[in-house]
């Protein structure tokens, strides 16, 4: 059975730890941090009898085991820097076959939420000074074995969008088009020259690192990390840092005082669709393997919010406009109070429900129920608005492969009237999930 598989491991990595460190754990217990890995908070009491503090990720089926992003490649990086000045935890170590990195636990937190607005600036501005600190690494000095190092403006940006690239067409048989026109739109349009190569950090941003009393004791989340441009982790920051409302772009200007790298508007403009396409295929992998440490039904609902994100990033970047559709009317079916029922009855249940991890399984049904909805609502409609709307303009039919191939060829080539049925198709698909998009994120 899978749950007694699942205890068996955790049992093999309890005795792994206990071995690597030589002590005894007093404390286990799982943090809701971390969406592609499991995270855990362990304390162990050494022979001496001293407490340390350690911290573990743990491969757990999401979107990244089994690749060539996983916990020792993150450990490869943490080792390179340590010593460097850049706050990174300690390795400890790396479990059999990669299946867990242990970690000394840094003092604070990654969560800003309580800060006050003055507060979170003044983190933010000390953490993009860490950044700078990074980027002025020699980055031929570090030790990196496994990475591969760029040699051309071009493959600064091209050599980790390849990886990606590599990742979607194995892991995902359905990915998006519009995902699938920005992958191939990065790869052959990238940027022509880069200020210097740097150890980019990647997805880095509030809560990728740790803040103790307003100084930052660690970057952490290191397995996006990659030698590339460092424009790559300024439009990761501004990524990150926009859903708490703080315009990170106005501490650039620390950033390049204490590097001597200008922010370059056009690379950071490309950037920001790399990240938001990153994002989108690390979904739709979770999505593809059923889910992940977080579960299935957020990640389709965030996959739809980066690609959202990346429609718009692409349409700054290449001087498009977002194209309106027309919005179907409301057509209620003998359907729609079995759909109110349910949803009141989820609620009502999440309620009485004690245990955090089933409350918020339960709390997730939620999201199945309103896009179901929206389908019984719309679904017709729009399908047939769609079906249209790629005749008159691709003249293909409802033919996946062809529109993948024809998504493929448009971005190779910036292709604007592919760009233009697919940015109206991505907007048509987010009318099924509008109940919730439009939300405020919990």
């Amino acid at each position: 059975m899978a749950g007694d598989d699942e205890s068996t491991d955790e049992d093999q990595l309890r005795r792994w730890v206990e071995a690597v460190t030589e002590g005894r754990i007093s404390s286990w217990r799982r943090t809701p941090a971390g969406g592609s890995r499991e995270t855990y908070l362990v304390d162990v009491t050494s022979a001496d009898g001293r407490s340390l503090p350690l911290v573990l990720r743990m491969e757990s089926g999401g979107a990244f085991t089994g690749t060539e992003i996983n916990v020792s490649k993150e450990a490869t990086v943490y080792r390179a820097l340590a010593g460097s000045g850049v706050p990174v935890p300690g390795v400890v170590g790396v479990a059999p076959g990669g299946a867990a990195l242990l970690m000394e636990r840094v003092p604070g937190t990654g969560d800003l939420a309580d800060l006050s607005e003055d507060e979170r600036h003044e983190v933010l501005a000390e953490f993009v000074e860490v950044v700078a600190d990074l980027h002025n690494l020699d980055a031929a000095g570090l030790h990196l074995p496994g990475f591969a190092r760029p040699r051309t403006p071009e493959e600064h940006a091209t050599l980790d969008l390849r990886l990606w690239s590599d990742l979607a067409e194995r892991g995902v048989p359905d990915l998006d088009p519009l995902v699938r026109y920005a992958g191939a739109h990065l790869r052959h349009h990238p940027p022509d020259s880069v200020a210097r190569t740097v150890l980019v950090q990647g997805d880095t941003g509030p809560g990728n690192f740790v803040t103790d009393h307003g100084r930052i004791t660690a970057l952490v989340d290191m397995e996006f990390a990659h030698l590339g441009d460092p424009m790559d982790d300024l439009a990761w920051m501004l990524m990150r840092t926009a859903p708490i409302g703080v315009d990170l772009a106005r501490h650039f200007d620390r950033y390049s005082e204490r590097t001597g790298i200008p922010v370059l508007p056009r690379s950071l403009a490309y950037y920001e669709v790399a990240v938001q396409y990153r994002c989108a295929v690390t979904t739709s992998l979770a999505v593809a393997r059923g889910g992940g440490a977080r579960g299935w039904a957020p990640y389709l609902l965030v996959t739809q919010r980066y690609i959202r994100g990346m429609a718009e990033a692409l349409c700054s970047c290449l001087g498009a406009e977002l194209p309106a559709v027309p919005t179907p009317e409301v057509t209620p079916t003998g359907r729609a109070p079995y759909y109110e029922a349910l949803l009141e009855g989820v609620r009502a249940a999440v309620k009485g429900i004690d245990d955090p991890r089933l409350r918020e399984e339960t709390r997730n049904l939620q999201i199945f129920v309103h896009h179901l909805r929206a389908i019984d609502r719309f679904g017709s409609e729009l399908a047939d608005q769609d079906r249209r709307d790629r005749g008159d303009t691709l003249g293909i039919a409802d033919d996946d492969r062809s529109l993948a191939s024809a998504a493929e060829e448009g971005g190779r080539s910036a292709d604007r009237e592919v760009l233009g049925y697919l940015l109206r198709r991505a907007r048509r698909n987010e009318v099924l999930w509008a109940s919730l998009l439009d939300r405020p994120r919990r």
